[in-house]
């Protein structure tokens, strides 16, 4: 069968559908096929890479798990040479179609299809696809390896997925194992896979990173990688061995990393700082919090307390509390959303790369958290369609998912990997390896060279070891494979239904009546009722309904309250503002947060209610100590405070009486979100006199104690008060400059500590008792290259130069400006 070019781009064109925004950018590959070709995906076991057409997208849209979706034709860009594809296709081929019908939906996801249909053996091998090559096109057949068919309860009772198993060990069985969080992972696949052949490899590798002599040191690094990942494995390996010879270093990671754990339960890279008194469970350090680290350094701290009752130790009186404080701090999230990046709010959609699923096996193993168990393993179970999205690339995704899905049990596994199928048999090749594809957020796999072939791996993460692991679980060899789950975890038939239709809300919603978006406000999942909101504020029947979203709001149930929250906000209704301003003081504290959200979304609308939400951020305030952990971080003032004084309310606060204002500014100052804190540092720099002599004790706090949580954005209100402070002249802005410029952190230290040693020569003469403290200062700065703190080279002789020169300018001045002095409260 021949047709022309004309022909080809016309169905093509009829068969993306065009119109639609989502099919602008689409190339027609017939025509032109100029592509940046180190971004490609595996094609499968055919031998194939192939440039596909990736939707701009980000992580949070719509299209989450479709990031190939406007796709309907495929560029060949590698053939493996003595593989099913070679001989047959050429590099510039493209593909058109499969089983004589050209693609009308994802191209790559009806390739992955494809190939799962073709490899069943009543099919015996045959994959059929629609050629295009200069001009000309045909059907052809590439005869692929039988794999026979996934069962209904794959990976369960399912000789497929037995096969892909053993053939994945064979090849993992040759890697190395690495003396790192990379060699671990390796080593908990290889112990999941069950072979007692593995098993003196495994042996010498576990002594090596756990010898009987180990001593870790509290020091800067990244450690949570490293001793989190080593923990657990070490954990598994004793749980499956007995092997005392590793004992005495899992009780060394697990009680270091409960005594670096910061006071949320949460880890950076490395573990906390310590506490301005010096005692251990300190903030996290600027950089701030990583979930994706810190949730295995829990996990590890759970395992490894097992392992030390089993072993009949006692228990370092600091694990109990650690295990403690990442309850209270995961919890939050339950019924809220995916955990997110660190100590943020979190965000829409079942994409949380991984660290949902890390969040179910750590509830699931600490035992007795029944609600919190099943709503992450939810979560993992519905993010089939997000498992392509994730900060730096997807690898932790891949990693996890299937695991937290099954913490649900062996139907919530089944129904998970039944969704990802496609992309399973995508990802593998036809040596029986697999292949990681991803880029940042989403996107195809960049390759390394001029071969093509892709990355090997994610950074280090082996994909063999990853699909090891998710093939493995029905060996349940691991506490992280299944080997203690309780069936009173396990979903019920009804709840996997509605999880995996969950899981499709983000695409299905544009089907919904306006009624069945409504219903949807009732749903399990955060995410679907944050797409229902948004959902049916763009539709035009929506105003007609805000009087009963309105009544909603303020209802019974927590879950329509959200729902109908988000809707006003996302119409914009000003007729809601009195709402919004009641729901802030709210006994529900996530509705709190959306009613906050959806007063932003007013922009100056919202104006007229301006004093009425500085009362409710002074009645809502929660003291730093004791943490409430029902509201740990206050997401909610966060959300408050961008709006009020930096964003489109600013000119309306500036205008409200100092009685309802100050008192407000106080409580922002000392919130205990650092993106809460950050908006009052523009906001302080335009302080006039009168209002910095009046604040001026909160801003000399606000310059020297530095937020507890979310120290990312600890900077911006110690940068705004100090300028405050300094802009008027006030002599107490010299010592707390330098105690500044001490405490400010090694990121972005570079830059900052210029800036600030310009603002303490403006202080003339008046600075000349400061110079020791500058000294010592670039002591410090040296002994953090030295300490591994900061990097050496260019960047610290910045920082160093900039003190320097400000000594010398300080020494040399011999006159100062009038200054002023904070009178006490």
């Amino acid at each position: 069968m021949t047709k022309s070019i004309k022909t080809i781009g016309l169905l093509a064109a009829l068969a993306m559908g065009l119109t639609s925004p989502l099919f602008s950018q689409v190339p027609d590959l017939t025509t032109s096929n100029s592509v940046d070709r180190t971004l490609t995906y595996n094609l499968g076991p055919t031998g194939l890479r192939g440039w596909i057409y990736t939707h701009p997208a980000t992580y949070l849209d719509s299209f989450q798990g479709r990031t190939t979706a406007a796709s309907r034709q495929i560029l060949v860009t590698h053939v493996g040479p003595n593989s099913p594809a070679s001989g047959v296709l050429e590099v510039n081929d493209v593909i058109l179609g499969v089983n004589g019908k050209p693609f009308d939906d994802d191209a790559r996801k009806a390739f992955g299809r494809a190939i799962t249909e073709a490899e069943k053996t009543e099919n015996k091998g045959i994959l059929k696809l629609t050629r295009w090559r200069a001009g000309n096109t045909e059907n052809v057949q590439l005869k692929l390896r039988v794999m026979g068919s996934y069962s209904a309860t794959a990976p369960y009772d399912c000789p497929k997925s037995k096969l892909i198993l053993a053939e994945a060990c064979k090849l993992l069985e040759k890697e190395p194992l690495e003396q790192n969080l990379w060699g671990a992972i390796n080593g908990l696949a290889l112990l999941a896979a069950g072979n007692p052949d593995y098993l003196p490899k495994v042996q010498t590798f576990a002594r090596e990173i756990g010898p009987a002599t180990l001593k870790l040191e509290l020091k800067p690094g990244m450690l949570a990688w490293d001793w989190g990942y080593k923990l657990v494995f070490l954990s598994e390996y004793y749980l499956l061995t007995g092997d005392k010879e590793v004992l005495h270093a899992v009780n060394e990671y697990t009680v270091s990393l409960a005594k670096g754990q910061g006071l949320y339960g949460t880890f950076g890279h490395g573990i906390s700082d310590l506490t301005p008194e010096g005692k251990l469970h300190g903030s996290i350090a600027p950089y701030g919090p990583v979930n994706q680290a810190g949730l295995i350094a829990n996990l590890g701290i759970v395992m490894g307390k097992k392992c030390i009752l089993a072993g009949g130790a006692a228990l370092d009186p600091e694990i109990d509390p650690a295990i403690g404080r990442a309850a209270k701090f995961f919890a939050y999230f339950a019924d809220k959303g995916g955990i997110p990046y660190g100590e943020h709010a979190t965000g829409t959609g079942h994409c949380a790369n991984g660290k949902d699923a890390s969040a179910a096996l750590l509830f699931s193993l600490m035992g007795n958290r029944p609600a919190e168990t099943e709503f992450f393993a939810r979560m993992s179970v519905a993010t089939y369609n997000g498992r392509e999205f994730g900060h730096t690339g997807q690898g932790f995704s891949y990693l996890w998912s299937a695991l937290g899905a099954n913490v649900g049990g062996p139907a919530a596994a089944a129904a998970f990997v039944k969704e990802a199928q496609w992309h399973l048999d995508l990802t593998r090749r036809c040596d029986g390896s697999f292949v990681y594809d991803g880029g940042e957020q989403y996107g195809a796999g960049q390759t390394d060279d001029n071969t093509y072939t892709g990355k090997s791996s994610y950074n280090g993460l082996s994909p063999n070891a990853t699909y090891v692991l998710t093939y493995a679980l029905p060996l349940k060899k691991l506490c992280i494979t299944g080997r203690e789950l309780k069936r009173r975890d396990f979903l019920s038939a009804k709840e996997v239904a509605q999880t995996i239709a969950s899981g499709r809300f983000a695409l299905d919603r544009k089907q919904k009546s306006p009624q069945e978006l409504i219903a949807a406000f009732s749903d399990w999942s955060p995410s679907v009722r944050s797409w229902a909101a948004e959902e049916l504020a763009a539709r035009p029947e929506a105003k007609a309904l805000v009087p009963q979203l309105m009544v909603m709001a303020e209802g019974k149930d927590a879950h329509i309250r959200q729902g109908a929250c988000e809707t006003l906000g996302n119409l914009k209704s000003v007729e809601a503002l009195p709402v919004f301003v009641r729901l802030l003081s709210h006994e529900d504290r996530w509705l709190r947060y959306k009613a906050a959200e959806a007063i932003k979304k007013l922009g100056p609308a919202a104006a007229p209610a301006v004093p009425q939400i500085l009362e409710a951020v002074v009645s809502t305030a929660e003291p730093l100590q004791p943490i409430n952990w029902a509201d740990p971080i206050q997401f909610t003032h966060g959300v408050l405070a961008g709006n009020l004084f930096s964003g489109p309310l600013t000119p309306h606060v500036k205008q409200v009486d100092k009685s309802l204002r100050y008192p407000a500014i106080r409580v922002i100052a000392v919130t205990p979100d650092g993106a809460a804190r950050s908006p009052l540092g523009n906001y302080f720099q335009s302080l006039t006199v009168e209002e910095a002599e009046a604040l001026a004790p909160d801003l000399l706090q606000a310059l020297l104690v530095t937020c507890p949580a979310d120290t990312m954005f600890s900077i911006g209100i110690r940068e705004g008060a100090f300028k405050a402070l300094t802009r008027h002249n006030f002599v107490e802005g010299i010592e707390a400059g330098v105690a500044y410029a001490k405490t400010q952190g090694g990121h972005g230290s570079q830059s900052r500590t210029g800036e600030i040693m310009k603002e303490l020569v403006k202080y003339g003469s008046a600075a000349k008792g400061a110079i020791p403290g500058l000294k010592e200062l670039i002591v410090q700065l040296n002994d953090e290259v030295k300490n591994g703190k900061f990097p050496g080279g260019e960047l610290n002789n910045m920082r160093v130069t900039a003190v320097e020169e400000a000594i010398k300018a300080i020494e040399a001045a011999t006159t100062h400006p009038e200054l002023r002095s904070i009178k006490p409260k």
